[in-house]
C-alpha cells in the first residue's frame, strides 16, 4: 500500500458524522440502487435469518425498502409482529401488512424505550454499520439491549476495501489501484474498509454469547448485477459529495477512474467480504 496522503487534504472534517447515500434529491435513483442491492443480498440475508420461528416479534434496523422486513413479517406469520427502522422511511412507507410497524428511528440517537427493550426474539441489520464510524459498538450495544433473554442479534456488513480489479494485465489495474491503495480510498473518507471482520469481537464486547460468524466473497466480471449495483454506489456518493460542494477537482477525477470500467465484459473484480454474524442474548 502507499503512504496514506495527508489527512488535511482527503479527510472530511464531518466524516465521522456523514451517510455518503442520503436520498434527498436523488429519490429515484436511490429507490433503484436499494432495489438493487435487494435482489444481490437479499437470498443470504433469508438463510442468515431462517432461525425466526411463527410468533416471533423482531426488528429490521436500517430497513431501507423494507424486502427483508416484509420476509420477516412473513415468517412470523399473524401471531408475530415486526418492527421496521430507518432514519428515512420514505419507502417504507409504501409497505402495508397488518403484523408489520414501520418507525423513523436512530438506532444511536433516539431513545429504544420506543421500540421496547428486551422485547425481541430476534434484531438484525443489513450494511447499516458501516457507515456509523466510530459508534459501531454503540450501535451493537442499543440492538443487543432491545433482546429479550435468549433472543438472537443478526447482523450483515462488508469489507468495502476488497472491491478492486485481479487482473494485473487490465488496462484499468493500474489506475484504479493507485486510487483505491487496498481501500484507503475509504479511510481517507473516516471509515474503515475491513470494518465488518470485526463483528464477532463487538458481539462479544456487548455481552453476547452463541457467537457464529461466516463470510463470502466473489470474483463477477463488471456488468454484472453486482458491478452494475456497485456503479450505482459510487454515482450515489459522488453525486452527494457535489452536492454537499465536497467534489474537489482531485475527487472527481477519483470517481471517474473508479466508475470508468463498470461496463467492461474483460475486466474482472473480487467483491465486498460480505460477514454475517449471528450471536445471542444469555438466557
Amino acid at each position: 500500500m502507499t503512504e496514506p496522503r495527508k489527512a488535511a487534504r482527503t479527510r472530511d472534517s464531518h466524516s465521522t458524522s456523514v451517510y455518503r447515500l442520503a436520498a434527498s434529491g436523488r429519490e429515484t435513483a436511490e429507490d433503484e440502487r436499494l432495489a438493487a442491492l435487494e435482489s444481490i443480498f437479499d437470498p443470504a440475508s433469508r438463510r442468515r435469518r431462517a432461525l425466526v420461528q411463527p410468533g416471533w416479534r423482531c426488528l429490521e434496523v436500517g430497513a431501507g425498502r423494507g424486502s427483508m422486513a416484509v420476509w420477516l413479517a412473513e415468517q412470523v406469520g399473524e401471531s408475530g409482529h415486526v418492527v421496521a427502522t430507518d432514519v428515512d422511511i420514505r419507502y417504507l412507507r409504501r409497505l402495508d401488512l397488518p403484523n408489520l410497524e414501520i418507525r423513523q428511528h436512530n438506532i444511536l440517537e433516539d431513545p429504544i424505550d420506543a421500540l421496547g427493550p428486551r422485547s425481541f426474539d430476534m434484531v438484525s441489520s443489513r450494511l447499516v454499520l458501516f457507515w456509523l464510524v466510530g459508534r459501531q459498538e454503540n450501535a451493537i450495544r442499543q440492538m443487543a439491549e432491545c433482546l429479550r433473554p435468549g433472543g438472537w442479534l443478526v447482523d450483515e456488513d462488508g469489507d468495502w476495501g476488497t472491491v478492486a480489479p485481479i487482473d494485473p494485465s487490465h488496462p484499468a489495474y493500474d489506475r484504479y489501484h493507485r486510487i483505491w491503495r487496498e481501500g484507503q480510498w475509504w479511510a481517507d473518507r473516516g471509515y474503515d474498509p475491513a470494518f465488518g471482520r470485526k463483528l464477532p469481537v463487538l458481539f462479544e464486547r456487548c455481552g453476547l454469547n452463541n457467537i457464529r460468524h461466516e463470510s463470502r466473497a466473489e470474483v463477477l466480471r463488471a456488468p454484472s448485477p453486482w458491478g452494475r449495483w456497485w456503479l450505482e454506489t459510487l454515482e450515489g456518493m459522488r453525486a452527494n459529495d457535489e452536492a454537499a460542494g465536497n467534489l474537489t477537482a482531485e475527487r472527481k477525477e477519483e470517481y471517474a477512474v473508479l466508475t470508468a470500467p463498470w461496463n467492461d465484459q474483460s475486466f474482472w473484480f473480487l467483491t465486498a467480504l460480505i460477514h454475517g454474524c449471528w450471536g445471542q442474548r444469555p438466557a
